[in-house]
């Protein structure tokens, strides 16, 4: 059963992948397929490997209703935010490597550029705790309270969303983000932010006109 949810987790695995978002087995992806039940990577595969037979699905508590292999050790995180979060179908984990230099750092991404905005006007870090951990899981749902990306101290970044699809985009945002910011903090120069009243403008106009508008 759920087999279109199956390939598109295989799908993703392998554009995270692709697109260096991760290494080896590192990092994870869940989509809800019920209400209470999700699809999500199993424990310790490589991406390249995947295929939809070896999707576990399990319910919102994290026992396996299908499958034969073990789901992520993140499940918890993983359940934890779709428990809290009605709107949120898709959940990708990954150790982007300028995210995870900012993750080491603890330090916060600012709204640097406008495309930042769409997500929020910082990517705040949330207090550390070992991976696979339900204290992990609560840290960064607190954060996510106020931003669906999340830096993960000394970890990597997670982001929620209604999709797959951006959950992946803001993957790639935040990571090219965190990219540009790491190379100007580098300068030594001032860095600076989009200030608030230019920002909520900016926020405005692109929720009203960007992409493809009914």
């Amino acid at each position: 059963m759920y087999e279109q949810f199956k390939e598109l987790i295989v799908q993703y695995g392998l554009k995270i992948l692709r697109s260096n978002h991760v290494s080896g087995t590192s990092g994870n992806i869940s989509l809800r397929v019920l209400d209470d039940l999700i699809a999500i990577t199993p424990s310790g595969i490589a991406y390249d490997r995947l295929s939809a037979q070896d999707i576990p699905i399990i319910d919102l508590h994290g026992r396996v209703i299908e499958g034969d292999l073990k789901p992520s050790v993140e499940y918890q995180l993983h359940t934890l935010i779709y428990r809290t979060f009605e709107d949120i179908n898709a959940v990708i984990h990954t150790h982007s490597i300028y995210s995870t230099v900012l993750s080491v750092l603890h330090k916060p991404l600012p709204a640097i550029y406008e495309t930042l905005l769409m997500i929020g006007d910082v990517i705040p870090v949330s207090e550390y705790a070992n991976a696979g951990s339900l204290e992990l899981a609560k840290n960064v749902v607190e954060c996510m309270k106020k931003s669906r990306a999340v830096l993960m101290a000394n970890h990597g970044l997670v982001c929620a969303a209604k999709s797959l699809e951006q959950a992946f985009d803001m993957c790639e945002t935040v990571e090219r983000g965190a990219q540009i910011y790491v190379m100007a903090l580098s300068t030594g120069l001032p860095v600076h932010q989009i200030d608030q009243e230019h920002a909520r403008e900016a926020i405005d106009f692109l929720r009203r006109n960007y992409g493809q508008q009914p």
